[in-house]
């Protein structure tokens, strides 16, 4: 009977072990450009921030040399009749080329179609599909429907200013920072840089993963506390991650931020444990039968715990891979955070063993 039991309690483990684990600021780099304002008697313009995001995750047309340049601006009505302020009335070139606008994530966060009176202004985003580091002109030229022909701006744009490649280099924060996260909770490994990348907790966080990691196998198993030592659980937890850090292997990459929020994708290769089960009943059998019909089931038990982790750490790497979408949230000061609570990343942490 306990030897059944024996084989249930393997099976339960690789299922319930790390599932039960998984139970903010601005998008682009802090920059202090000088501002760049130019003004007519029927507006007044600024360019306010200048920065490299990524294209939405619904934009197809980029190609993968292309980035997004976000611009930021203000406009103010300096005249006396209302001033209509929208998006097309600003052009965008790459050298003699005109570079097509694109649609963010968020869609609020794009300069909006209004009406602004006398001495008011609006804000909002340009977004333009550039080449990295290229010389750029911003053309304003406002609708006006007065006698007066409407004054054009033009700004210049150094899309290799070192600030403004900064924010291209900070695009992949939040790949870094899952990918720290992987290293701390599912490799075993220190990471030294994981607190300045996530603002964590690392002891905290790797305490309360491992924990209930810990307590969902008890769960699953449907073994008591008094039945199996801390020891011994530290000791599986351990195997696995070993393993995992062996045989198992992960990449990380930002496609898309909206604000304060990234979407992560995930490229997982997992751990193939379809052959752990029988790796584990062959050497249960062979205690069986070396202690014969006497055998005692607190000792087999220890020595089930015991192997465990031994024979998880002789599997190998699985012939596919898997893909998930996490999602990041940056906290004030622009570090990245995984939301233990979130059902992507109970996905993710399943995604390592292929069953």
């Amino acid at each position: 009977m306990f030897q059944k039991k024996t084989y249930a309690v393997f099976l339960i483990l690789l299922l319930m072990l790390f599932t039960a684990a998984c139970s903010g600021s601005k998008t682009s780099a802090e920059k202090k450009e000088s501002e760049t304002e130019k003004s007519s008697d029927i507006a007044q313009v600024k360019v306010k921030d200048v920065s490299y995001t990524l294209p939405s995750k619904y934009n197809k047309s980029t190609t993968d040399d292309q980035i997004v340049l976000k611009v930021n601006v203000a406009v103010k009505n300096t005249g006396k009749e209302p001033l209509n302020v929208d998006s097309m009335d600003f052009t965008l070139y790459q050298d003699d080329t005109k570079m097509s606008d694109s649609d963010p994530e968020d869609y609020n966060e794009k300069l909006r179609n209004s009406t602004i009176d006398a001495d008011k202004s609006v804000e909002g985003n340009l977004f333009y599909i550039v080449n990295k580091g290229k010389k750029y002109e911003l053309n304003y030229m406002p609708e006006y429907y007065g006698d007066k022909k409407p004054k054009s701006f033009t700004f210049k744009i150094d899309g290799n200013d070192k600030k403004v490649l900064a924010t291209a280099d900070q695009l992949q924060d939040s790949a870094k920072a899952l990918s720290a996260y992987i290293d701390v909770l599912m490799y075993g490994k220190n990471n030294p840089e994981f607190e300045k990348i996530t603002g964590a907790n690392k002891n905290k966080i790797v305490n309360e993963f491992n924990q209930n990691a810990k307590d969902g196998f008890l769960r699953g198993s449907g073994l008591y506390s008094s039945e199996v030592n801390n020891a011994s659980l530290d000791g599986i937890l351990n195997g696995i991650k070993a393993g995992l850090s062996k045989s198992a292997s992960f990449k990380a990459e930002t496609t898309s931020i909206s604000g304060d929020e990234a979407v992560v994708q995930a490229t997982v290769k997992p751990i193939d444990a379809s052959t752990l089960s029988d790796r584990l009943k062959e050497r249960m059998e062979d205690f069986y039968n070396k202690k014969g019909p006497d055998a005692d089931d607190n000792e087999a038990l220890k020595y089930a715990l015991k192997v465990y982790p031994e024979e998880f750490q002789k599997l190998g790497p699985a012939s596919t891979e898997e893909k998930i979408e996490v999602k990041m949230k940056k906290n004030d000061i622009d570090q990245w955070q995984l939301d233990m609570d979130d059902y992507r990343a109970a996905d993710l942490v399943e995604a390592f063993i292929q069953k």
